[in-house]
């Protein structure tokens, strides 16, 4: 069995000739099959050059048409015969008179084909483009700072159905350091060797480019400021830690001997990375269509993102831009739930944990039942646990979580979990009736403020992380704090120092 692969232009009378040949033989030789490949007159040269690489064919051959015979029986790379003139002579060798009928067309046949060959070739073009166009449901995602961590822990996760359900993903990684680009074509690249169902393509681009979010339908910022400050702080700590654990070894004491270790808190330049965010914002809205969502998951600068993306951006609804707040409740769930010794099912500034909402399934106590919830307030019963020592003990998570498992995977992985269930939650709407933490404009009533005396009171809409239900992407709706006193006294303090301090209002 003998297979020949012949390619050519589409509008090229020598490709038609060569075609016509083709196509002789194989009425007139049972075993003799031909494959025609016309290729676009532009693209000719670009599919010249990789076809000669990927077979690794020496000859200087070049022009319209290109004929080389596939191996049927053990595979592998095919055995080139030439141009029109090579296929010829090489037909002429092995079958002879068989051709003698086929040498009286005449040159003008070849030119009519050629024009045939060019419009059919169109045609399949624009059927081919209008069958995608039918059956193409696009999704735009677009990751803004993808060379952090965790965007590269998204993947393949980003493309499940339970995320975007019947989509095809469109998916654009950026940043704004030309020196990272290469890292992001070269994820680019192990995400299409994933070849997940739904993807459909992906690009790298920075950030300054105007097709940076045209027909973006999901933005996920993950661009942390504070990202690399952090690093650098915890590497110190851990050295520091280090440095005291070998003191106290020298000194044989045990561990119960040893003063705990308390990092400081890290500070923030909280204005430097609110311009930085204001000026992203900026870049953002330019093209951005007003159906646009974005995700604020920046680990630590997740409020004053947020912020800053709400103040700034004015071509899309404000509902339509949230921070991510779930990292730091799954942490201080998995805290209280470590406490009552439960299994836990399912930002940094100034935050209030207000565990009045909190409730515990299957908690050992003197009344148990199968899937019975319980207040996790009143289990606890230990309220000075809850305002000192839980919230003490969130600040020191990330460190703590950094200092035991190497190259920060378990901070990045958290990160991760945390964006792509609220994702899940927020693109199709959560199945539960469970109310989940997000950093949105909110009014003073829904923030229990509106209440207050006069010398408390505060006017206007707030950014803040509040307890939501999250029905779908248009609809998240924060629910009735019904903060006790203390709390509503307190977040009205950390508003009102948030305006002095930084002038954000």
């Amino acid at each position: 069995m003998a297979k020949f692969v012949i390619a050519g232009k589409a509008n090229c009378p020598h490709y038609a000739k060569a075609e016509l040949l083709g196509d002789y033989l194989q009425r007139n030789l049972p075993n003799f099959s031909i494959y025609k490949w016309p290729i676009a007159e532009q693209d000719w040269d670009d599919w010249v050059e990789s076809t000669y690489g990927k077979n690794q064919w020496k000859s200087s051959k070049r022009s319209s048409p290109l004929i080389w015979r596939e191996l049927m029986e053990r595979g592998g790379r095919g055995t080139l015969v030439g141009g029109l003139d090579d296929f010829q002579e090489y037909a002429q060798c092995y079958y002879g008179t068989i051709l003698d009928h086929f040498m009286t067309n005449s040159s003008a046949l070849f030119r009519l084909i050629a024009e045939e060959n060019i419009q059919h070739y169109t045609q399949d073009i624009q059927l081919k483009k209008k069958f995608i166009e039918e059956t193409l449901n696009p999704y735009h995602v677009c990751i803004v700072g993808a060379h952090h961590p965790c965007a590269y822990e998204l993947f393949p996760e980003l493309f499940s159905s339970k995320l975007f359900p019947n989509r095809d993903i469109f998916l654009r990684l950026t940043t704004n350091d030309p020196s990272k680009l290469s890292s992001l074509e070269a994820m680019a690249m192990e995400i299409e060797d994933l070849a997940c169902k739904q993807f459909h393509s992906v690009e790298t681009v920075l950030q300054n480019n105007d097709i940076t979010f045209e027909n973006t339908d999901l933005i996920i910022v993950v661009d942390d400021y504070f990202f690399e400050e952090q690093q650098k702080y915890f590497d110190s700590l851990v050295a520091e830690k280090t440095r005291l654990n070998k003191t106290y070894d020298e000194a044989n004491l045990f561990d119960d001997e040893r003063p705990p270790f308390e990092p400081e808190r890290m500070k923030h330049d909280m204005k430097s990375a609110y311009q930085y965010y204001k000026t992203l914002a900026s870049q953002t809205q330019s093209n951005i269509k007003s159906t646009c969502h974005i995700l604020i998951a920046c680990s630590n600068s997740t409020m004053i993102a947020t912020q800053a993306f709400i103040k700034t951006m004015k071509s899309i609804p404000t509902n339509n831009i949230i921070g991510l707040a779930r990292t730091v409740e799954n942490q201080a769930k998995a805290r209280i739930g470590k406490k009552l010794n439960v299994d836990i099912r399912n930002i940094n500034g100034e935050y209030i944990i207000d565990t009045n909402h909190c409730q515990s399934l299957n908690y050992d106590g003197a009344i148990w039942a199968q899937s019975f919830l319980r207040n996790s307030t009143e289990m606890l019963a230990d309220p000075k646990w809850i305002k000192e020592v839980l919230r003490k003990e969130l600040e020191n998570r990330d460190f703590e979580l950094y200092s035991h498992v190497e190259h920060n995977r378990a901070l990045v992985h958290t990160q991760t979990s945390a964006i792509l269930s609220f994702v899940q939650d927020w693109v199709n709407g959560s199945n539960d009736d469970h109310s989940y933490s997000c950093v949105m404009s909110c009014s003073t009533a829904a923030l229990g403020l509106a209440e207050t005396n006069d010398e408390e009171q505060i006017h206007g809409n707030f950014i803040c992380s509040v307890p939501a239900l999250i029905r779908g992407p248009d609809d998240v709706v924060p629910i009735d704090l019904n903060l006790s006193n203390d709390n509503r006294a307190l977040l009205i303090r950390i508003i009102k120092d948030i305006q002095a301090k930084y002038k954000m209002d």
